[in-house]
C-alpha cells in the first residue's frame, strides 16, 4: 500500500509542477475567485486542485481540500492542499509545496500515509506507519528531529509576541514544508500561536502531511495547552495550533510561552 501511494503521490507532484510551470507570472498571482475555505483562490491554487483531483477521482476516497471542500464519499479521508504556500509560488519564491495526508478515519490519529513536496525543487518528504509509530524520510533516506534541548534554538514561529530567547525565528510561508524542516532536523521547532474566532488559525489540510511526518520522525505535536493532536478531524472547520519539537526542547517551549 506504502508504494502504491508513494507512487500516486508523485505522479500528483509532477502533473502539477508540470501544469503550474506553464502560467506566466501574471497568471500565477491572478486571483479568480473564493475557495470553499472562505479566502482568495489564485489560479495557480485552482490549476494544481483541477489536477491533484483528477488523478484522486479513480479511487475510493474523500477528499478534504481547500478550494473545493469535501470531495468524493470514500472510506479513506485525505487532506489535500495542493499549494501551501501560494503567495511564494505566485513570486517565483521556491518554498511551496503540495501536501496529502491519508487516514483510515476522519481522525488525524488513523493517518497512515503522508507525503509533502517542494514543487519549486522536487524534494519530497514523506512517512508510513500510524501516528508517532512509523518512519519519515527526505528523498528516500531516513530522518529525525534535531536533539536540540535547549530553547537558544532555530525556530519558526508565527507570530512572537515577545523575546522568548530563541537564537533564531524563521518564517518561510509553507506550513508544510516547515513541519518537514523540523522532521529532518534543519529546524528545532515550528509553533503556531495564531487564533482566528478563538480558535486557532491553521486549518488540517495545512498541516495534517507535515505532523505525521514530523511525529514520525520523532517530533511531539501539541496544541498550545500540550493536548495531543490524534482527535483533530478531515473537516474543513478543524483549527490548531501548534507546538512541534522534539519532547525535550517542547516542554520548554511551552513552558515559555505559558509565561507571556
Amino acid at each position: 500500500m506504502k508504494l502504491e501511494l508513494l507512487d500516486l503521490c508523485r505522479n500528483i507532484k509532477e502533473e502539477v509542477r508540470r501544469e503550474i510551470g506553464k502560467l506566466s507570472r501574471s497568471e500565477l498571482s491572478m486571483e479568480i475567485g473564493i475557495g470553499k475555505d472562505g479566502t482568495p483562490t489564485k489560479k495557480v491554487d485552482r490549476i494544481a486542485e483541477n489536477v491533484a483531483l483528477e488523478i484522486l477521482k479513480d479511487y475510493d476516497f474523500r477528499i478534504v481540500t481547500e478550494e473545493s471542500g469535501i470531495v468524493g464519499e470514500g472510506d479513506t479521508f485525505v487532506a489535500l492542499d495542493p499549494i501551501d504556500g501560494t503567495f511564494n509560488a505566485s513570486k517565483n519564491i521556491p518554498i511551496y509545496s503540495i501536501s496529502l495526508c491519508f487516514s483510515k478515519s476522519e481522525l488525524l490519529g488513523d493517518a497512515f500515509f503522508a507525503f509533502v513536496a517542494n514543487l519549486a525543487t522536487g524534494t519530497e518528504f514523506y512517512s508510513y506507519g500510524g501516528w508517532n509509530n512509523g518512519k519519515s524520510f527526505r528523498d528516500g533516506k531516513e530522518i529525525s528531529v534535531s536533539r536540540k534541548d535547549d530553547i537558544y534554538c532555530n525556530t519558526i514561529f508565527y507570530y512572537p509576541r515577545r523575546d522568548y530567547g530563541f537564537k533564531r525565528v524563521r518564517i518561510f510561508g509553507s506550513s508544510a514544508l516547515e513541519l518537514c524542516f523540523v522532521a529532518d532536523g534543519s529546524i528545532d521547532a515550528f509553533v503556531d500561536v495564531r487564533s482566528h474566532e478563538n480558535r486557532g488559525f491553521l486549518r488540517i489540510y495545512d498541516v495534517a502531511a507535515g505532523l505525521v511526518i514530523s511525529t514520525n520522525a520523532g517530533a511531539l505535536a501539541t496544541d498550545l495547552e500540550g493536548r495531543t493532536l490524534e482527535g483533530k478531524k478531515f473537516s474543513m472547520d478543524e483549527r490548531l495550533t501548534l507546538i512541534v519539537a522534539n519532547p525535550r526542547l517542547h516542554g520548554k517551549i511551552k513552558e515559555a510561552l505559558v509565561d507571556t
